[in-house]
C-alpha cells in the first residue's frame, strides 16, 4: 500500500489506521525545509510494537526486536516495554519510508497514526526534541549535550513518561487503569524504607529505578515484584545504589487485572541506629561550638567595654588636672608623677619634642589644619581661648592639635594620641622629631596625603600673598603716576 503526502505545518502531514503484520509504504515529496519525520502510533491492544524504516520490513520478526540500536528499522521499544498506548519514532528525512507493526500473537488488530514532518534538525538521542508524545506542542524539557534533560516530573528517553511527586508518611489514594502503569518520583532520606498498602490488592507489582541522565532503565514487568501489604525494599536499595549515586528513584505500580483498581498506598521511613547517633554527636558538636563562640563574643565585648571605661577615666582624670593646672601655673613645678598613673613618657621628652605655638599662628602658616578647633582632651576652644594657656597649642606626628598643656597631661599617662590613638615610642618620636619646622614652613613627614594637601594648601596661600603684593605695588606704582601727571 503506497501513500503521498505534502507538508502542512502544525497539523498531521497523514494519519489513518494501521493493521498488524502489515506492511505500509509511503511516500513524501522532497522539501529543503524538511528534516526528519515524526510517526505518532495509537495502539488499540497490548504487545503491539511499530517500526520504521527506510528499507523493505517483510523480514523482520517480533523476536528479532531487542534494546539495541543497531539495527536498520527504527521502533520505540522503551514505550512497549512500558505498555504505553502511545510509541513515537523519529528518523531523518526520507522519500520513502515503511511502517509496519508487530503483535506476539498472529490475531490482526487495528493502530492509528499521525506523521508529521520536521524542520527541526534531526538528533538521534533526543526523539522529538524531548517532548515525548507531544507534537507540536512543546514541553519544558531541553536536549543538552545530545541527551534529554527532563524536567517538570517527565522522565524516559525522550521525557515521554509522566509522574508524581510522593512523600513520606503520607498517605496516597492511587488510581490504576487495567494493565497500566502509573510512576512515582521519591527523594530518598534513607535506604530503610517499606511500601504499605491499606487495601491489599491481587496482581499489582512494583518496580524502581534510580534517576539517571539519559533514563535509558525505567520501571519494568521483567525487574518488578508483587506488591504485599508491607514491603520492605531496603535491600534492594542497597544492591542497586551501590552503583548509582543519586538520590531520587521512579516508583512504577503495575495493575496486572483487568479492571480498574483504587490503591491506598504509603512510604514509611525508618531512621538507622548510625543516623541517629551521627544526628546527636552533630547536635553535640553545634551546641559545644556555639557556647564557645558566644564565650569568646562576651569575652571581647567585656574588654571593649573595660578599655572604654579606662580611657574614659584617664580622660576625665586628665581634665581635672588641666583644669587646676590652669587655675596655678606654678603647680606643675611642684608635682609628683605616680608611676601607677603615670605610665607615658617623662615630662622632660614630652617638652622638648612636642613643642608649643600659639595657635592663631599656627593656622596662619598650616591652614589646613584650622579644623581642629576644639581640643579633643578638654573639650575647649583653643582658637577663643580665654586665657593664655588655651590659646597655646601643640601638634602630634600624626599631625592632630590640641591645648599644649592637655597634651602634656595625656602623654604623660599613656603613649597614644588622643584623637586617633596611634601608638608612640620614643624610638619613633626621636626619628621623627621633628615633625613640624614653623621657621621653614616644611614637613618631614611628606609620605601622607593627608600633609602633602596641608603642604598644597600653604604654598597656595604663599602665592596669593605674593600675587596680592604684586598687584598692590602695581596700584600705589599708578596711583603715583596719576599724582605726577
Amino acid at each position: 500500500m503506497t501513500l503521498f503526502i505534502f507538508i502542512i505545518k502544525g497539523k498531521p502531514n497523514q494519519s489513518g489506521t494501521l493493521e498488524t503484520n502489515i506492511e505500509y509504504q509511503i511516500k513524501l515529496d522532497y522539501s529543503s525545509k524538511a528534516n526528519s519525520i515524526i510517526i505518532k502510533f495509537y495502539l488499540y491492544s497490548q504487545n503491539v510494537v511499530c517500526l520504521v524504516s527506510q528499507t523493505n520490513l517483510d523480514q523482520v520478526l517480533f523476536t528479532d526486536l531487542t534494546d539495541s540500536k543497531n539495527q536498520s528499522f527504527s521502533y520505540d521499544y522503551q514505550s512497549y516495554l512500558a505498555n504505553s498506548a502511545y510509541q513515537l519514532v523519529e528518523i531523518e528525512f526520507q522519500t520513502i519510508i515503511y511502517i509496519r507493526c508487530l503483535q506476539s500473537h498472529q490475531n490482526s488488530e487495528k493502530s492509528s497514526y499521525e506523521l508529521y514532518i520536521s524542520e527541526t534538525p534531526y538528533i538521534d538521542t533526543c526523539n522529538n526534541d524531548c517532548n515525548g508524545y507531544n507534537y507540536p506542542e512543546i514541553q519544558n524539557s531541553v536536549c543538552l549535550s545530545m541527551q534529554c534533560n527532563c524536567l517538570d516530573l517527565n522522565f524516559g528517553l525522550y521525557c515521554q513518561f509522566q509522574s508524581s511527586n510522593i512523600y513520606s508518611n503520607i498517605y496516597y489514594k492511587l488510581t490504576i487503569e487495567s494493565y497500566k502503569w502509573i510512576y512515582l518520583k521519591y527523594e530518598l532520606s534513607t535506604t530503610n524504607i517499606e511500601f504499605q498498602c491499606i487495601n491489599e490488592v491481587q496482581d499489582v507489582f512494583y518496580s524502581f529505578v534510580f534517576q539517571k541522565t539519559p533514563q535509558k532503565i525505567i520501571p519494568t514487568i521483567e525487574n518488578s515484584q508483587q506488591l504485599k501489604s508491607i514491603t520492605n525494599i531496603q535491600e534492594q536499595l542497597i544492591n542497586n545504589q551501590t552503583n548509582n549515586n543519586a538520590d531520587v528513584i521512579y516508583i512504577g505500580l503495575y495493575n496486572n487485572q483487568s479492571k480498574t483498581i483504587d490503591l491506598q498506598f504509603k512510604i514509611v521511613t525508618y531512621n538507622d541506629d548510625n543516623n541517629e547517633s551521627m544526628f546527636e554527636r552533630n547536635k553535640i558538636i553545634i551546641i559545644i561550638t556555639a557556647c564557645v563562640i558566644a564565650t569568646l563574643l562576651l569575652f571581647a565585648i567585656g574588654i571593649s567595654a573595660l578599655r572604654t571605661r579606662k580611657q574614659k577615666q584617664i580622660r576625665k582624670q586628665v581634665q581635672e588636672d588641666i583644669r587646676r593646672n590652669l587655675n596655678n601655673d606654678q603647680q606643675q613645678t611642684n608635682r609628683v608623677f605616680d608611676p601607677a598613673i603615670y605610665k607615658g613618657f617623662q615630662i622632660r621628652f614630652i617638652k622638648d619634642h612636642f613643642k608649643a605655638h600659639y595657635y592663631d599662628k599656627f593656622i596662619s602658616i598650616y591652614p589646613g589644619l584650622s579644623q581642629f578647633q576644639e581640643c579633643a582632651v578638654c573639650l575647649e576652644q583653643m582658637n577663643k581661648g580665654n586665657n593664655k594657656l588655651q590659646r597655646i597649642c601643640s601638634v602630634t606626628p600624626c599631625f592632630h592639635i590640641f591645648h599644649y598643656i592637655c597634651l602634656q597631661e595625656w602623654l604623660l599617662r599613656q603613649k597614644n594620641c588622643p584623637f586617633c590613638r596611634t601608638e608612640y615610642t620614643r624610638k619613633k618620636i626621636i626619628q621623627d622629631f621633628p615633625w613640624l619646622d614653623i621657621g621653614n614652613l616644611q614637613i618631614k613627614n611628606t609620605d601622607s596625603n593627608y600633609l602633602s594637601r596641608i603642604k598644597n594648601q600653604i604654598e597656595s596661600v604663599n602665592e596669593s600673598r605674593i600675587e596680592l603684593n604684586n598687584h598692590q605695588q602695581i596700584q600705589q606704582t599708578q596711583q603715583l603716576e596719576e599724582i605726577k601727571d
